[in-house]
């Protein structure tokens, strides 16, 4: 490995003009970006996320809003409360939930819509627009590439999990960046014959040290979204220690593509106000 992909430089590039941004906003708009997270009580990892995001709006004055329900009835009562708030300038909801109150994401305007996942902000990304947020973790693979100076032209990039928040908003990223885009999923077949074909790898399948060194050529680039945990310890989807020696960079978990996603909920809670 001659290249460690780390987060925390790539994060930082990123808050370097945040504060400027804010204060930005509030000089020639009079407007301070304020959300609302929405969830249900119960979830005790979705809590100690929120107040994960509630810490760094906090840092950067943003206001921060948290309304958790006890029953689906209720949360409708806090969405259609926090949707009609004109001050209200970004929501987003606090997985897991009933596929029908996830839904309800679709009945915000697009620049509320912090996260990216509506089917318009979807939409939006897939057609080529630029006034729209893009799902965090998919952004943050892109970002960090960036940061990094990886050249995806040419390249062929292979995906592996074509989930709505990482496999699926990475294509329309990938191909302006350029790249062949491939993507692998439970049902393909000959997965680690593409996988050795591959100049880039994105890992987000969700099964710890799955990506293994026979399965990469020489020098390959790994990109790792998964967060698993094994022994109490968090682990990601490539198997680090046993690919480490025969590809060219990769990202650790922790401290990769995780600490640049929590930094671009941030960018797209500034970027919606425009």
């Amino acid at each position: 490995m001659e290249l460690l992909l780390e987060g925390k430089a790539v994060s930082e590039n990123l808050k370097k003009d945040f504060e400027k941004r804010i204060e930005k906003l509030k000089q020639e708009k009079n407007i301070i970006p304020y959300i609302a997270v929405l969830g249900m009580q119960g979830d005790e990892a979705s809590l100690t996320y929120i107040k994960r995001i509630e810490k760094n709006c906090s840092k950067y004055g943003i206001k921060f809003l948290l309304k958790l329900s006890t029953n689906e009835e209720e949360f409708i009562k806090n969405f259609n409360e926090v949707n009609s708030n004109p001050k209200i300038t970004g929501i987003m909801f606090q997985q897991p939930l009933p596929t029908h109150l996830s839904e309800l994401i679709n009945q915000i305007p697009a620049e509320k819509d912090i996260e990216g996942i509506s089917d318009l902000s979807m939409g939006k990304l897939f057609a080529g627009k630029k006034d729209v947020n893009i799902p965090c973790t998919s952004k943050a693979v892109i970002e960090t590439l960036d940061f990094y100076n990886i050249d995806l032209t040419g390249k062929n990039v292979v995906v592996l999990g074509r989930s709505n928040i990482v496999g699926k908003p990475l294509i329309p990223q990938l191909l302006n960046k350029n790249a062949t885009v491939t993507i692998c999923h439970s049902k393909t077949k000959n997965i680690e014959e593409i996988l050795r074909q591959a100049d880039v790898i994105i890992m987000a399948i969700g099964q710890a040290k799955f990506l293994k060194k026979e399965m990469i050529k020489q020098g390959a680039i790994l990109i790792d979204v998964g967060i698993n945990f094994e022994n109490g310890k968090m682990v990601g989807d490539i198997d680090f220690e046993d690919v480490k020696e025969k590809a060219y960079a990769i990202t650790p978990v922790p401290g990769g593509i995780g600490v640049v996603t929590n930094t671009l909920l941030i960018d797209n809670i500034i970027n919606s106000i425009k």
